[in-house]
């Protein structure tokens, strides 16, 4: 039986010998029996009972275990995480995409001379077939050997031929001679203006020198012929 119940039953019992001391009480007092009979003394019943009660609760008290509070969890804290520094980027030899640009204090240099063929702004047909002939210096201070080539460097769509899109030298360039480079190419089929972009790059891999591009237009027969009569 729970703690609960044990009360119940106790506080049943209190009433009951209340009840039967009270009765008692009233018995005695009226009685005609000229015997005198035992008084009942309701203090010394009372404290019985009382007595009795504090035994049974103490009893319960020992009996009914006692709710344990448990320590709170302490919060640990959480190592907090180290993370290397990032390493500076390194390009790949062999990675795709522009080559890298020499700064302006380099030792290569290439400067544009003239469009010796085909200038900027000549009106073709789509299909036409015509040649760009650039001349350049060497305007630096270091010999260009045969791994120095011109190539084509941007520009939607390629006008130029597959195998003209990177031509190396066939001899070397002193600083401050000149050289030319012939680039074969189509005009696009679509009526419009077109630019295509071709630089230098040395041994190295390394960009230099003066961006080289040539633009024309896609028109009709009659504005291709009109350029020519004007």
């Amino acid at each position: 039986m729970d703690k609960k119940g044990r009360l119940t039953m106790t506080k049943k019992r209190i009433i009951n010998t209340c009840m039967i001391v009270c009765i008692s009480a009233l018995i005695a007092g009226c009685g005609s029996s000229s015997a005198a009979a035992p008084t009942i003394d309701p203090v010394l019943v009372m404290t019985d009972v009382a007595g009795t009660i504090q035994a049974e609760f103490t009893q319960a008290a020992l009996l009914t275990p006692s709710a344990t509070t448990a320590p709170p969890p302490t919060a640990t804290p959480l190592p907090i995480p180290t993370q290397p520094l990032p390493l500076a980027p390194t390009s790949p030899a062999n990675a795709s995409g522009p080559a890298p640009v020499l700064p302006a204090e380099s030792p290569d240099n290439a400067i544009w001379i003239e469009d010796v063929e085909t200038p900027d702004g000549t009106i073709f047909v789509g299909g036409d077939r015509f040649t760009r002939i650039w001349k350049i210096e060497n305007a630096g201070t270091t010999i260009w050997n045969t791994d120095y080539r011109l190539i084509y460097y941007y520009g939607d769509p390629i006008m130029c031929d597959e195998a003209d899109k990177v031509i190396y030298l066939q001899q070397t360039v002193d600083p401050f001679n000149q050289i030319t480079f012939s680039v074969r190419m189509t005009a696009p089929d679509q009526i419009g203006t077109y630019k295509n972009h071709f630089r230098m790059i040395n041994d190295k891999g390394e960009v230099f020198g003066d961006n080289l591009f040539i633009e024309i237009v896609v028109g009709t027969w009659e504005e291709k012929n009109a350029q020519y009569n004007n």
